[in-house]
């Protein structure tokens, strides 16, 4: 099946970095289309640490790469992603051709990723509270990343999180958020129908509340980028179709 191309900036949650993406990053440039999957502030191989972990600071990394493109951008938010894909595109719905969610949080006015996050008693998330030169962060729990973010995982693919993830400051999440009307911009979602992160039903009710349209199923944990990459190209770009 041929494909326009699209402008795709691919925004990780938490936990992790843009490393998450290069698998479908890869396989959606290989099919013609301009993909940006870059490390939020104080993640992956970005310079700063926890301090510089804040959702504002989160969103204005995507926000200047929306202006600096040169034409409309598909955003793509995985987990705590999706609140930030959705304040990106508030500060700047002009430049914003879709959002698609995946397995991801999707706060309304006046909520925080937080308050969304206690609501889905499902979820197989625990987590340690840890002090980092004075600094608070959240560790994941022994066990908890193969039993929540990559319980459909080889154990190659687990041994390649493992060496990957890394502490997250727990300020964002407290972030409450001030959102205008979003239903100008096309939204869709992506239902992981396997996952223990964020439960299927919890995620299929907040991409409802969103007005997501389509909303699909891929059969995957939390983590398909990693997993299933060919298949969340194919949902991504079946949604782009």
């Amino acid at each position: 099946m041929g494909y326009s191309a699209t402008m795709f900036i691919l925004i990780h949650g938490a936990y992790h970095g843009g490393w998450c993406w290069d698998a479908v990053a890869d396989q959606l440039s290989k099919n013609g289309h301009h993909v940006q999957a870059p490390n939020l502030p104080g993640h992956g191989r970005d310079s700063g640490w926890l301090s510089d972990q804040t959702m504002p600071d989160y969103v204005d990394r995507i926000v200047k790469l929306l202006d600096a493109a040169p034409s409309k951008v598909t955003l793509v938010g995985h987990s705590m992603g999706g609140a930030i894909a959705t304040a990106a595109a508030n500060a700047r719905p002009d430049k914003v051709e879709r959002i698609i969610y995946l397995t991801a949080y999707i706060p309304i006015d006046g909520e925080s990723v937080g308050d969304v996050v206690k609501t889905d008693p499902a979820s197989h998330v625990q987590v340690d509270r840890v002090d980092v030169e004075g600094l608070g962060a959240v560790s994941l729990k022994s066990g908890t990343l193969a039993d929540a973010f990559y319980n459909d995982a080889t154990t190659r693919m687990l041994h390649f999180a493992e060496d990957r993830v890394q502490l997250q400051s727990p300020i964002p999440f407290r972030h409450t958020f001030e959102l205008t009307d979003l239903t100008a911009i096309p939204k869709a979602a992506i239902i992981c129908t396997r996952d223990r992160a964020i439960s299927p039903d919890h995620q299929r009710m907040m991409a409802v509340r969103a007005g997501c349209d389509p909303i699909v199923d891929i059969d995957s944990g939390h983590s398909p980028f990693v997993t299933q990459p060919e298949a969340l190209k194919d949902a991504i770009l079946n949604i782009k179709s």
